[in-house]
């Protein structure tokens, strides 16, 4: 972020908190129960949302060398993305085209091909051309191998981050419009030098609630207060935090108590990132955090209306080459985990078990919960447009 708009954000944080207010909605908003627990309301989300619009399928430092990559799944689309032999960035449908299995899994690297681990069916990561069928004794020869390589996705690499768009474009354009995508965030995120920030540690874990719950309390800090009282109370005790909406996508700025140091010290000396947490949601479902320093990645993807798997990610400035440094990025990566695991997520999942229980019509979101409307605004706008 450059040191412009922290200024202006620190301004803007101090003078919501000398009125004692923070960024505010137009109004309550009423979220019926069913929009977390009923699954055709899931599938549509399914398809609007997650189908509807380019997403983040990694960091640029997820695929640092030739060969790496990673795997996601966007909506119900298995996803691969590739660092290719020449440096450039693909992206693949991840699915064999014999028996549909996945040709990746997880994060790694490939010296040249991805290879089934079903039948082994060969495909070259550069291109996606089907390169072998071993052991296949000539069953597969009246097709045409030029059409059984892996179907390719648009996906772009900008601002340190690689885009991908779940839609298979007919006109066969492979590209991806990032700019237009980040809607105004993107001079922000670049800033940053994202590019140079390199994977250090990732955890994945299935809880039993809905996707938006979770993310639900990211988007608001009025809940430090109470649930995270004893492990961030007094780090973060409430003070203003400015919500801003850029198209589908989000900023959240979450200021530590040391903000306000600040007042009545010159303008010109001000730094925002030490003193807060500024959160930018990537629709349609990650959470990048920057970090004094590093970069945490959280991502939230629905399995039913009533399981999400989450992916929490940390990523350092260069690559971390000691063990001491290690222990270190490993307890802010833990640091983090123990607070979404034992006091978000549980929670989330208790709200899930109530709204299942058909005595709840619809949760209340208050004006001073702003990034919560903004977010299911920019969901319901994806739902109607996809209905129309």
């Amino acid at each position: 972020m450059r040191i412009g708009t922290q200024r202006e954000i620190a301004a803007e944080i101090l003078e919501l908190q000398a009125r004692g207010t923070t960024t505010t909605a137009d109004d309550v908003l009423r979220i019926p129960a069913a929009h977390y627990t009923a699954e055709d309301h899931a599938a549509r989300e399914r398809i609007a949302w997650f189908l509807g619009q380019p997403t983040l399928a990694c960091m640029a430092g997820d695929l640092a060398n030739p060969g790496d990559y990673c795997t996601v799944t966007v909506g119900d689309v298995p996803v691969v993305v590739v660092r290719g032999r020449d440096g450039a960035v693909h992206a693949y449908e991840n699915i064999c085209r014999h028996r549909a299995a996945p040709v990746a899994r997880g994060r790694g690297n490939v010296a040249r091909s991805f290879s089934c681990s079903f039948h082994g069916w060969v495909y070259d990561l550069d291109d996606g051309h089907l390169v072998g069928q071993p052991r296949s004794c000539a069953g597969f020869a009246s097709l045409d191998a030029s059409t059984l390589g892996l179907r390719r996705l648009p996906v772009a690499e900008r601002c340190g981050l690689v885009v991908v768009d779940p839609r298979r474009p007919a006109d066969g354009d492979m590209t991806v419009d990032v700019h237009a995508w980040l809607a105004g965030l993107g001079d922000e995120l670049a800033s940053n030098r994202r590019e140079e920030f390199v994977h250090f540690r990732t955890g994945v874990e299935i809880w039993r609630c809905n996707w938006k719950l979770l993310l639900d309390t990211f988007f608001e800090s009025y809940h430090v207060g109470a649930l995270h009282r004893e492990s961030l109370g007094a780090a973060y005790p409430g003070i203003a935090s400015p919500a801003h909406g850029f198209g589908p996508h989000n900023r959240i700025v979450v200021p530590m108590a040391s903000i306000l140091e600040l007042a009545g010290t010159p303008r010109d000396t001000w730094e925002l990132l030490p003193h807060a947490v500024v959160q930018y949601f990537l629709a349609p479902n990650v959470v990048l955090q920057d970090l004094y320093g590093y970069l945490a990645l959280w991502r939230f993807t629905p399995t039913s209306a009533g399981t999400t798997e989450v992916t929490q990610s940390l990523y350092t400035r260069g690559a971390v080459d000691s063990d001491e440094a290690r222990f270190g990025w490993d307890e802010r990566f833990e640091s983090a985990h123990r607070i979404t695991a034992r006091e978000d997520y549980p929670e989330s999942e208790r709200v899930h078990r109530n709204l299942a229980s058909g005595r709840v019509d619809h949760t209340l979101i208050g004006r001073n919960e702003a990034g919560v409307a903004v977010f299911h605004a920019a969901v319901a706008r994806y739902l109607t447009l996809g209905s129309s």
